[in-house]
């Protein structure tokens, strides 16, 4: 979901190779972990309180999650009629965003928080858990039953059973739906390209550049710091800690955050008055979603 704009990276746990445990068929659908998620709007930082207009029209992480496990609750009831008692999926929110949706608010303008950068460097402060797995997905039958299909074949029976079309996930594309932010997150990128571009924002970034200097730092803009120290490290070092602070000290010092998120917010009204009409459906077929699921996964609990 979000892999809009910004220094924002969440790696997935490594995967796992041990066998699923048996599913509890008092648990009709996937488990969800709701730790460390995140804030609707920043509550810290040089962000805090900031949300873009076009935010209101995108899908945050809750309804990333909360359609998934509507998906996963009809598959697994799907899979299960079919006779795959032990069917489960992953389990979900193991691995939260820093931000809620795809604007990336905490991280859009590179790294934000102080208290962050003097702990973590450009790392994320919460690592996520892993999940536990699901069954291995490659056995024939199953596949057959998932996606009503054997080879390139489709398949409308198993065992002597119709299959719904498509197979159970053709069961669970018509009962919950998917949601899509195509649109949406095309818009937020194309404003925080266009954002950059502004003259006052060129101008805080010219004057952050140079507070960077003064700290030791060669780096035209916020992204360049990505070439000074190591991601690949397991934590961040004293040298990578110590430029993540100066980078949101220089943030502070020259308005930078502000002056973009206002550049960026006027952008963004003009792009929504321009989609208004597109959106608004948009926005409309996200709710429609989101209640299928709802309905679905207040019935599994």
């Amino acid at each position: 979901m979000l892999a809009g704009c910004g220094q924002q990276t969440n790696d997935a746990p490594p995967a796992q190779k041990t066998p699923a445990p048996a599913a509890d068929p008092a648990q009709p659908g996937p488990k969800v972990f709701r730790e460390n998620w995140p804030d609707k709007v920043p509550t810290r930082g040089l962000a805090k309180g900031l949300a873009l207009p076009l935010e209101a029209y995108m899908p945050s992480y809750a309804d990333e999650i909360a359609v998934q496990q509507a998906r996963d609750t009809a598959e697994i009831a799907c899979m299960r009629r079919y006779g795959f008692d032990n069917w489960r999926t992953e389990d979900l929110g193991t691995a939260p965003p820093l931000a809620a949706n795809a604007s990336n608010m905490p991280r859009r303008y590179g790294l934000t928080d102080l208290a962050e950068a003097k702990e973590y460097g450009y790392r994320p402060p919460h690592p996520g858990r892993e999940s536990t797995p699901p069954p291995e997905l490659d056995a024939p039958d199953a596949v057959t039953v998932l996606q009503g299909r054997q080879g390139d074949g489709a398949v409308t029976s198993f065992k002597g059973k119709a299959l719904p079309e498509g197979g159970c996930t053709g069961e669970v594309d018509r009962k919950v739906g998917t949601l899509d932010a195509n649109l949406v997150e095309r818009l937020s990128a194309e404003s925080f390209e266009r954002s950059q571009k502004t003259t006052a924002v060129k101008a805080a970034m010219g004057q952050w550049s140079l507070c960077m200097k003064d700290r030791g730092y060669q780096v035209n803009d916020v992204w360049d710091t990505e070439k000074l120290h190591s991601p690949a490290a397991d934590t961040a070092s004293s040298e990578e800690i110590e430029l993540a602070t100066a980078d949101v000290e220089c943030k502070t010092t020259t308005n930078l955050v502000k002056v973009w998120f206002d550049e960026e917010t006027t952008i963004q009204k003009q792009l929504i008055k321009k989609n208004e009409s597109n959106l608004d459906k948009a926005r409309s077929r996200k709710d429609s979603t989101l209640s299928a699921a709802s309905v679905i996964n207040t019935a599994a609990h």
